[in-house]
Formats: structure tokens, sequence, C-alpha cells
């Protein structure tokens, strides 16, 4: 059975922010991760008639950005993340139908949003650039011990922001 293009298109633009964030922690720039979603649906439109059922569709698109954003790494020569953490974030097997996932994404947003903006331009630096800490430590003139201190810190706090925000409710706005 040959899935029809609207819906190709409807199972991935379900799956958008999964394959584009797939793409986007391996290229860490979220510009490039949407040229890869978009070059992804493309070949999967192309490729429609080869796909069983939608779920082989999901597990090819999220192989296919992973290999896209890998190419992109080595056009810009920067360091691709291990095999065994390309697999965890590929992997089909992970359910994220129930909603949990975008919860988590729209928690973390919202967590972000609360940071100091002295916070947030350290979170640019390291993930929006793709600076290496050592690098941001130079560019704030800062040592490299200090900037792994405070990403850590940075980490653990939208850890527990987007655990109580989950467990509370307060994604939804009820809190």
């Amino acid at each position: 059975m040959v899935l029809e293009a609207d819906v190709v298109v409807q199972v991935l633009l379900r799956e958008r922010l999964r394959i584009t964030a797939l793409a986007a922690g391996v290229l860490r720039d979220t510009h490039g991760a949407d040229d890869i979603f978009q070059q992804v649906v493309l070949a999967a439109l192309e490729h429609r008639s080869e796909f069983r059922d939608s779920g082989h569709l999901l597990a090819w698109s999220l192989r296919a950005a992973r290999h896209r954003a890998v190419d992109a790494c080595r056009l810009r020569q920067t360091r691709v993340l291990p095999d065994e953490v390309l697999d965890l974030l590929e992997s089909p097997d992970t359910d994220v139908t129930d909603g949990s996932w975008s919860d988590r994404v729209e928690a973390l947003h919202r967590c972000l949003a609360e940071l100091t903006p002295s916070a947030r331009g350290l979170l640019q630096l390291r993930y929006g650039e793709g600076l290496s800490a050592v690098d941001v430590a130079r560019r704030l003139s800062r040592t490299a011990d200090a900037v792994y201190q405070s990403l850590s810190r940075l980490h653990r706090g939208l850890r527990e922001c987007v655990e109580k925000r989950l467990v509370g409710g307060a994604v939804r706005g009820t809190q």
C-alpha cells in the first residue's frame, strides 16, 4: 500500500518537532534544522511509494534527518555527537504520541523565558552559536571552569523548572 501524499504530510507535520529536534540536537542550529525538516518532507514525498505505513515513514524520516544533520556538521567541520546518542535521539520506539514530549518542550520554553538575560546569553552562545565552553569563556572573559559551572547550574535549574511545571500542570496554564 502506497501512502498518499496528504498522509505523508500529516504524519510529518505531526512529528515535526521530533524530527526538527533531532536535527537541531545534532547540528546545534535551529534554522539549519528547519531546513533539514523541509528537505526530509520533500524527499519523503518523492519516495512515498516505499513506505509501508506511518511508522515506517517516521523511522525513515528520523534516519534521514540524522544523516542530513551529520552531513551538515561535516561540511561545517563541527563535531558530531557519538553514535550512541544519535541512536537514542533517532529511536522510533520512544513514544511521544501522548503529548508529553510537546508538554516538555512548552515547559522548557516557559522556563527559558524566566531566565535572566545573562543566562539566556550564555545558553545562546553555547547552544545557539554552537561554541565550546572554552570559546564561550574566551568571549565572556571568564574561565572555562566558571562557564562549565554556570552551564551545570542552568541545566539543573531548567530541569527542575520543567519537572515542576509538568507535575504542577503549569504547562497548560492551570497554575
